[in-house]
């Protein structure tokens, strides 16, 4: 604890001064830190200086499911909701909402900031600048902020150098759309994107593994939101080289282990399944690449365990349906419905034995679903892993003409075998060039499967359900596999942040494009809105509404 106080002591000065100017930065000290007084000299001073930032991303966890999930179709809210939650649920969200403050992501900008600007990244130990990996990993942690900032309050007040006095408060700082902040972040990031995580694994008993942010997922994201407002083929490559590029260098794949299958008897379903998927949420896993860490002992509030628990927010309907709608698919003469990733995601308080990674279960049903995966969190919450890294490429990859590459990534898995198969890629989708992106001939991905695998069975071998339904042209071949990307985003990470953005996104391009208009994003959202449906949909049809009023 003694650690503790000095990180508080000596670091949070610099951020708990400040309110808001307008939405930024007021500040209610005229004594505020100084460079010189805060320098970071001591080289312990970079690790709490860290720690000060993890404890400032506390604060964004809970915003960013709750604004990510319940303004989506998959979350929803019950007659025990609060009103903030209400709020936000109906797009309706007022400056003193509880669970979304716009202060709190300027806090974390601040404190990276702070570090930035004074650390020394030209120190050499034992031949290595070690402080540039730290250098690195807070830049990454400040554009994830301030992309958030973008997405969720559709502008950000953009600036590089820390507020230390009253006269920096009061400055006028440029206003930025999300595309001039990807045009300002993505020249920042790039010169480190091949700077390894810093090698702090545990400061005070507080694990740091999984809160790094990796430059290569934050610069396909850029990539690939720059490209659904500007229809840019580069942009798209450049999401499809980066994502790819960060599956080599760190060995990602998708896992065919974390599957959860109907145990087969004489080649048939029987009625008992093994449940393994919720293992990919383990930290040991392989599956996991960043994580929010929300401990409360030190006084931080983390509000997803409650309100899970106290049926405050429930799964929709619609996210329960997507499940129940699939077809699981054993061989030709055996199937049923239903994705067995269902039990991974949600369970029944009915049921008061929960669902374990390794274990059989039959007949589970109930009336009274929570969201499971909060539960595996276990007071973290899960920004990126595997699956939406992989979706992700789909989504650029299908952009650039290539709807059976991204169909492979849903059913087949990228891996040699699978990359080589003209029926599953074609030669039309080959280009001569061989671009990065499509090379997956390295043994670290043979073992890569399908992603629905996960849950429906042998879906590598179904030829009747889930097959590629080619189109009249190219660019309707492109929406169709569009669709299906959106849908297995619901199936596969339900609940955990993404939902509402990724709406926006599809929605965003498809208007850029002609392809269509915001109803794409509205009629899914309004069809969860039982009562005032038609009503959420005529709000949403005003791209303004997606955004939160400053």
């Amino acid at each position: 604890m003694k650690k503790f106080s000095k990180i508080i002591i000596y670091f949070f000065i610099t951020t708990f001064l400040f309110a808001s100017c307008k939405d930024l930065l007021d500040v209610d000290s005229k004594r505020l830190t100084t460079d010189s007084e805060y320098g970071l000299k001591n080289p312990a001073d970079s690790v709490y200086s860290m720690f000060g930032v993890f404890s400032q991303l506390q604060k964004l966890s809970d915003s960013y499911v709750l604004l990510g999930e319940l303004r989506g179709d998959l979350l929803d809210i019950t007659p025990s909701s609060d009103m903030y939650l209400r709020e936000i649920n109906n797009f309706d969200i007022s400056k003193d909402n509880i669970y979304v403050n716009i202060k709190n992501y300027y806090a974390v900008i601040n404190n990276c900031n702070y570090i930035i600007h004074n650390l020394d990244t030209t120190v050499v130990d034992k031949g290595q600048k070690f402080k540039l990996r730290e250098y690195a990993a807070v830049k990454a942690i400040r554009a994830w902020t301030f992309m958030q900032i973008a997405l969720n309050f559709k502008t950000v007040k953009y600036y590089e150098n820390p507020i230390l006095t009253v006269s920096d408060a009061e400055k006028t700082y440029p206003e930025f759309t999300l595309t001039e902040l990807a045009d300002k972040l993505i020249p920042d990031l790039e010169p480190l994107k091949d700077v390894p995580t810093p090698d702090l694994k545990d400061i005070d008993g507080y694990n740091t593994s999984f809160s790094y942010f990796p430059i290569r997922f934050i610069l396909g994201d850029l990539y690939l939101w720059k490209g659904a407002f500007n229809n840019n083929p580069s942009d798209y490559e450049n999401a499809a080289t980066n994502y790819r590029d960060l599956m080599y260098q760190d060995r990602v794949i998708i896992n065919k282990l974390f599957t959860t299958y109907w145990m087969p008897v004489n080649n048939t379903i029987s009625n008992s399944f093994y449940m393994n998927w919720n293992a990919a949420f383990t930290y040991n896993s392989g599956e996991v690449m960043t994580a929010i860490m929300s401990p409360t002992e030190y006084g931080q509030k983390y509000y997803l365990d409650s309100l899970n628990n106290q049926s405050k927010f429930i799964p929709s309907d619609i996210s329960i349906r997507n499940w129940d709608n699939q077809t699981y698919y054993l061989n030709e003469a055996s199937n049923s419905q239903g994705d067995l990733r269902k039990y991974g995601s949600i369970w029944y308080k009915e049921i008061t034995t929960p669902p374990a990674a390794g274990s059989t279960y039959t007949n589970i049903s109930g009336s009274k679903p929570y969201v499971y995966k909060y539960k595996i969190y276990k007071q973290n919450v899960i920004v990126y892993r595997s699956s939406l890294l992989y979706l992700r490429y789909a989504e650029a990859v299908n952009r650039l003409n290539k709807p059976r590459l991204a169909f492979a990534v849903l059913k087949y898995g990228l891996n040699s075998t699978n990359m080589f198969n003209t029926k599953i890629i074609p030669a039309s989708e080959r280009d001569a060039s061989n671009p990065t992106y499509m090379n997956f001939s390295d043994s670290r991905f043979n073992n890569n499967a399908g992603i629905r695998m996960r849950g429906l069975g042998n879906m590598d071998k179904d030829t009747t359900f889930y097959t590629f339904r080619k189109q009249n042209a190219m660019k309707d071949s492109v929406l169709y596999v569009e669709d299906l990307i959106q849908q297995e985003l619901a199936l596969e990470t339900a609940y955990e942040g993404n939902r509402f953005q990724d709406l926006m996104r599809i929605a965003i391009r498809r208007i850029q494009t002609g392809e269509g208009d915001a109803s794409f994003l509205a009629d899914k959202v309004a069809a969860k809105h039982a009562v005032d449906g038609p009503a959420t949909k005529t709000k949403l049809m005003t791209i303004d509404n997606w955004y939160i009023k400053k």
